[in-house]
């Protein structure tokens, strides 16, 4: 009779711990896994990989996916990630390099804002490489090539205005100026979603803003949104009011809802381009937003 009821019990702890396994969520990296064994040799696959394990904060495994990727084929988007990732661990040279090499894969300077933000971000980013290669005994026409057209599509302003009052016009055109909580690598501000206080944090990496599920749970939980909010199979949270700082207004946002992510809500650059030019001042610790 105890051997029959230790059994039962046994029984019973599988069919719950499989029930539980069942109702979790397929995540995003998971799912791109099963379409990678089905098709192996698509790029764009790969790339969407990459992203999705940068969201999630594995940088090494987005790393080794972009790795094995770029060894079956040479693209844009696996090179633009390599640059991404460089950028985040503020190497200017090496993502101003793999820009290069996603322009002589094809990509043109135009279609990524990152290549102008290596510029804004380590005051000449583009210049710096290109005078570099310049001093290197190896040879390499191509991606000085890649370098030259980046610089050539800079944004450059067409006047002939002194440094003076070139810097005064940049000034004048100055939205927002957001300032960063902390003094650390984490770029977090004070920010508001749907009234609700709550920390933002910047990743310059990122493709998509993202919440975690922490937070999500809670703001359901207190009516700050509703389930109708919920998308995509429980994959994306609607955010009708994001406010950033203290005058900034993102309206319509959606964020990827993150089970494991720290970080209550983090911001990825294309959403907060949305506002305008994005330059972020690590001497005065801010967010600037230029028209």
């Amino acid at each position: 009779m105890r051997y029959s009821c230790w059994v039962i019990g046994l029984l019973v702890c599988v069919l719950v711990c499989e029930a539980q396994g069942a109702k979790r969520p397929v995540t995003e990296t998971e799912r791109l896994a099963r379409e990678l064994k089905r098709s192996p040799g698509d790029m764009e696959l790969h790339c969407r990989m990459a992203q999705a394990q940068l969201a999630e904060g594995d940088t090494a495994a987005a790393e080794k996916t972009l790795d094995y990727a770029l060894k079956l084929k040479e693209t844009p988007c696996l090179y633009m990630q390599k640059a991404r990732i460089q950028l985040a661990q503020q190497d200017f040279y090496s993502a101003a390099r793999y820009c290069a090499q996603a322009v002589k894969a094809g990509m043109k300077p135009e279609e990524d804002s990152l290549i102008f933000r290596i510029d804004s971000l380590s005051s000449g980013g583009v210049r710096m490489c290109i005078q570099k290669l310049a001093t290197e005994d190896k040879k390499n026409d191509a991606l000085r090539y890649g370098l030259e057209q980046m610089e050539q599509s800079r944004p450059r302003a067409r006047s002939q205005q002194s440094d003076v009052s070139h810097q005064q016009a940049e000034e004048d055109s100055i939205i927002a100026e957001i300032p960063f909580l902390n003094q650390t690598e984490r770029l977090e501000m004070k920010g508001k979603i749907n009234g609700l206080p709550i920390r933002l944090s910047v990743d310059t990496t990122a493709t998509l803003s993202s919440i975690s599920g922490v937070e999500t749970m809670f703001m359901l939980k207190n009516e700050y949104i509703s389930k109708a909010d919920i998308r995509d199979n429980n994959t994306a949270v609607m955010i009708k009011r994001l406010e950033i700082g203290e005058s900034v207004v993102l309206n319509d946002i959606t964020l990827q809802h993150r089970a494991t992510q720290e970080q209550s809500v983090i911001l990825c650059m294309g959403d907060l381009e949305r506002l305008g030019r994005i330059r972020i001042d690590d001497k005065k610790r801010m967010l600037v937003i230029y028209k």
